[in-house]
């Protein structure tokens, strides 16, 4: 039996669009954005902080839930030779989306040097690995055409084209050996990944360099959701064991990942408790480091998406309806957020107090920098880019406040109908992950640079972020307008389209009402 002949394994039929995977797609795109943009307080806050994943997983994970329901229909109707063309035509559409977002980044922000647009004494094209594009052009394009060179951050595409690669060598097996096969290949060729053997050179000049993003390695998490995609591996039950199991995993990691715990931030540096769980981080780090996407760091992602896949019920129901609003606190615990709001407040606003009020932010820092390690050991006070356990209590008691200030009204609004009108909104940006990916990376140098002149505080961060969002909404609704081809609908009146005006026509007749077309040299 010759490859083209390969049987491709039985599948469900084709389906619509999931809506939890544009869902969750949309949100990763948001979180990419705010952990790429330099400078940005909003990215303390990103699951990837708390925990040994980050939205990457997510990415690649629907990435390969939405290539079994694209390319596994077409392996499916029309054989392992066509599949595979369609494979390649999407390898092709990524491979210069790579090119010009690079290229385009890059000279955005060689022209805010050039013009000087940027901060006083910043040279912008330092800050991304992109330097040999001025310094040695020639080597450095040639290794960019042939992803020999692959700069930090603008890594994630040309893992993503290895991986895509993979997926007729997938196939095959599955028609050949079934999905066990492919279970075997995929589990062990990420193993061999964990010991380096198959690193990837990411410059030619210093080629024990390796991609940071080893394809190898983050195959695991793409064909995970390949498979669930293909219907090769059942979803998993809804257990409230599970969930326990689940949720006590996620919580047990947040020491060993939150940088606040293992890294002296919060816990004095000479305490037997920060020194054990930076041990055990170090020890552990092949287990959950990014390159190879460590065993701990899978292990992490799994729980994670299981809780979110329970969280939005069978089918996303949850998205679509709503849910039940959670009532507000009780008397005592409002008395309690509210004296809290107030005694941190001067440390939560510290920077708009420093701006206004220089004496009153003095005798603050003071306070809390110097007269609280004395007694606490440990200080109170965090850098602008840093989160303060004083902060942490008044954005939650701020949070209560504000949610009991809601009113019952309201807060069922936002769990039902805000939900239900945000959700679509999200799921749009989802759906064109590929362009709004693309933005977003020239956006986040973009934002970075408006916060470099705008200034870094509460309220820059806000506007810059929601200034992003908005972006990366109207890049999705536009490319989802240009994908739709609106002129080629009918018009209005039931009149026929030019192609079906010209359906009826003889080859190299004029269209009625316009004059023929005259060739130059005649």
């Amino acid at each position: 039996m010759t490859r083209a002949d390969t049987p491709t394994p039985a599948a469900p039929p084709p389906r619509g669009r999931d809506p939890r995977l544009d869902f969750f797609r949309g949100l990763a795109m948001f979180i990419i954005l705010m952990a790429h943009t330099p400078g940005n307080a909003w990215a303390l806050w990103i699951p990837a902080r708390f925990g040994f994943s980050d939205a990457t997983e997510i990415f690649v994970f629907c990435s390969g839930f939405a290539s079994a329901l694209a390319f596994g229909t077409a392996y499916r109707r029309s054989g392992w030779w066509l599949g595979t063309a369609r494979i390649a035509q999407r390898v092709w559409q990524v491979y210069w989306a790579q090119i010009g977002m690079v290229l385009v980044t890059v000279a955005f922000l060689h022209a805010v040097d050039r013009y000087g647009l940027g901060a006083e004494g910043v040279r912008y094209v330092t800050l991304l690995p992109v330097l040999p594009l001025f310094e040695d052009t020639g080597a450095a394009l040639l290794g960019l055409l042939t992803l020999t060179w692959v700069p930090n951050f603008f890594d994630i595409l040309p893992m993503y084209i290895v991986i895509l690669m993979m997926v007729p060598v997938v196939m095959a097996l599955a028609g050949r050996l079934g999905p066990g096969a492919v279970a075997v290949f995929v589990i062990g060729l990420w193993a061999l990944a964990q010991t380096g053997a198959l690193d990837l050179p990411s410059r030619p000049w210093a080629t024990e360099i390796p991609w940071f993003f080893n394809p190898f390695g983050w195959q695991l998490v793409f064909f995970t959701g390949f498979a669930f995609g293909m219907g090769w591996l059942p979803a998993p039950p809804v257990s409230r064991r599970l969930v326990a199991l689940c949720a006590a995993w996620l919580l047990l990691v947040v020491p060993f990942a939150w940088h606040q715990v293992h890294d002296a931030g919060w816990l004095p540096a000479d305490w037997a408790l920060r020194e054990g769980v930076a041990a055990v981080r170090a020890a552990t780090e092949p287990l959950w480091w990014k390159t190879e996407l460590g065993a701990l760091r899978m292990l992490h992602f799994l729980a994670l998406a299981y809780l979110a896949w329970v969280a939005v019920g069978p089918g996303g129901v949850r998205l679509s309806s709503g849910v039940a609003a959670p009532r507000a606190p009780g008397r005592a615990v409002l008395l309690a957020a509210g004296a809290l709001a107030l005694l941190t407040a001067p440390y939560a606003w510290i920077e708009e107090i420093g701006t206004f009020f220089p004496r009153l932010d003095a005798a603050i820092l003071h306070l809390f920098a110097q007269t609280a390690p004395r007694v606490l050991g440990l200080s109170l006070v965090a850098p602008p880019m840093l989160v303060g356990p004083l902060q942490v209590l008044h954005l939650v008691c701020l949070a209560l406040l504000g949610w009991a200030a809601l009113g019952p009204g309201r807060r069922a609004w936002l769990c039902g109908a805000g939900l239900r009108g945000l959700v679509p909104v999200v799921r749009k940006v989802g759906t064109q992950s590929l362009a709004v990916f693309m933005v977003s990376i020239l956006l986040a140098q973009v934002n970075g640079w408006l916060l470099d002149i705008l200034g870094r505080d509460m309220l820059r961060w806000m506007l810059v972020n929601l200034w992003g969002c908005a972006v990366l909404v109207a890049t999705a609704y536009l490319v989802a307008w240009f994908k739709a081809q609106p002129w080629r609908q009918k018009p209005a009146g039931g009149g026929r389209t030019e192609a079906e005006q010209g359906a009826g026509r003889a080859p190299g007749a004029t269209p009625p009402g316009r004059a023929p077309r005259v060739h130059p040299a005649e």
